[in-house]
């Protein structure tokens, strides 16, 4: 199956419809700066080697550094009587035809939903996308200090390759290791089924697809 990713992004509700992704906006990027302010984001290595941003000012021209020219779906919680909430990000920032390769990253969660199988959810759904679209390949990289994202990633399916080493340069000069994490078309019918069985123990019950 040939990969053809549309530029285009549409609007995906997860299985058991307590979250909706949608295209990110500028709209969406003063809420994201308020879930950025959360050290606990910062504690595992998130913003690739750059400097964290000191004022709201600067995290919001960080955050359209970051999300300029990619696929990135914005994240509502659905479950609120004032209206949906943006809780996160995620979605798209490599492609590679020929191989039928997909990167995904820019995912954060706020904070307040970790332990909610928020991001098992959230994933669930990019994923039935990126595969329906002809993805062979789905690779994700994760600083290696960001042990909840690997060990996530890890339940999930997806399989630890290895570390490339010296990947990147930090803004001090450092240099930045990277866990390289992959989940192929073959293995995703397996995968999709034992990630519905786990949200199915949340007892909501899943939309028809």
């Amino acid at each position: 199956m040939t990969l053809r990713l549309p530029r285009a992004l549409p609007t995906l509700r997860t299985v058991t419809g307590r979250f909706v992704l949608s295209p990110f906006g500028a709209g969406d990027i003063q809420a994201l700066a308020h879930i950025l302010a959360n050290d606990d984001i910062w504690a595992t290595g998130f913003g690739d080697g750059h400097r964290r941003p000191l004022t709201h000012d600067e995290t919001v021209r960080f955050i359209s550094r970051r999300h300029e020219g990619l696929r990135i779906f914005a994240v509502h919680y659905t479950g609120l009587p004032g209206g949906p909430l943006l809780i996160g990000t995620t979605g798209v920032t490599e492609t590679h035809a020929p191989t039928e390769r997909v990167k995904i990253g820019r995912t954060i969660i706020s904070p307040a939903f970790w332990g909610m199988k928020a991001n098992l959810e959230v994933k669930l759904a990019l994923l039935d996308w990126v595969f329906s679209h002809g993805a062979g390949r789905v690779e994700c990289d994760v600083d290696p200090r960001n042990h909840r994202s690997i060990s996530s990633l890890r339940r999930f399916g997806f399989i630890v390759e290895g570390t490339r080493r010296r990947s990147s340069q930090r803004i001090d000069g450092s240099w930045r290791d990277i866990v390289v994490l992959s989940l192929l078309t073959e293995e995703w019918s397996a995968t999709r089924a034992r990630a519905v069985r786990a949200l199915a123990e949340l007892h909501v019950a899943p939309l028809t697809l």
